[in-house]
């Protein structure tokens, strides 16, 4: 009898992975607890086709303590099940402002972590987000210290915490940061001020992903007005020398950079020819030590 429910309850994922309808995916999902009131994975699937983010709380939560029967799963997935629920778990509670939950389930996802790439490259990102709020300063420069990743995440997340751990007195070493987290990808400082929108729908996935990490990481801006003025600066100094700004925007970036006081280091940086594409521009800004005084 055990044998036919779990038989059972293989049909109902199997045709739930498949369908390729939320309403139709919710509906199976009904059917297997009906079966099996706590299965892990049926949770899941309730979950992802809830949109009201209590009740999705409610049902991620009830599908971690699920966890805690194996008769709930299969044991051969519980690293894998229990990634995916602290996963969903942890952006609910970032989305409703509860950065301590959630980073305690990001801990816990990366424990287990190792079977999608792209949804581990989200809980890291995610996990230094929630860190900037906690405001966690010296443990995200002991993280991105043994994080070889080097993805936007580990830079923007270590460029906030040098600056927050010594204001204003580390300005060569944040602007090392500063010209690094640019090289990662050149757009993302725009996308973060506003001074590019949002990209099409069918712009390419480098643009999405960088927009989307834009509208994740934007106000970690705001904890320090010091910082947003020096990151500011940095990101007008290098869209002018890229021509980035068309005529009409030139002339208000430049009032904005003379208010921040980086005027004369674009007239400096201007009488310097300099001929490549960005990673060229960007390696000859950090050589002439700009943004560190």
């Amino acid at each position: 009898m055990k044998n036919d429910k779990n038989s059972r309850i293989e049909q109902l994922l199997d045709m739930a992975y498949t369908t390729g309808s939320a309403k139709r995916t919710a509906a199976i999902a009904r059917q297997i607890l009906e079966i099996s009131p706590d299965n892990t994975e049926a949770l899941i699937l309730m979950a992802d086709t809830t949109d009201d983010p209590h009740k999705r709380e409610k049902i991620l939560t009830h599908a971690l303590k699920s966890l805690d029967d194996p008769e709930n799963f299969s044991p051969d997935d519980k690293d894998e099940l229990t990634f995916s629920v602290n996963y969903r778990l942890a952006y609910t509670y970032f989305a409703d402002n509860r950065p301590g939950d959630s980073l305690l389930c990001c801990e816990n996802a990366l424990k287990v972590s190792g079977y999608d790439s792209d949804s581990e490259n989200d809980i890291k990102e995610l996990y230094y987000r929630v860190l900037i709020e906690l405001e966690e300063w010296g443990r995200i420069l002991g993280e991105t210290l043994k994080d070889d990743s080097h993805s936007l995440a580990w830079a923007y997340s270590r460029l906030a915490a040098a600056w927050m751990t010594a204001p204003g007195q580390s300005k060569a070493v944040c602007a090392n940061m500063f010209w690094d987290a640019l090289s990662i990808s050149p757009e993302v400082p725009f996308y973060i001020l506003g001074y590019l929108a949002e990209p099409d729908d069918d712009a390419d996935d480098s643009e999405q992903e960088d927009f989307s990490f834009a509208v994740m990481y934007y106000d970690v801006l705001s904890v320090s007005d010091d910082f947003s003025d020096w990151f500011r600066r940095g990101t007008i100094l290098f869209g002018l020398l890229t021509n980035r700004f068309d005529e009409r925007e030139r002339e208000y970036v430049l009032d904005v950079l003379d208010a921040l006081g980086g005027y004369e280091e674009y007239e400096r940086m201007s009488g310097i020819v300099i001929e490549g594409d960005d990673m060229a521009v960007i390696e000859i800004l950090a050589a002439n030590k700009c943004l560190s005084e």
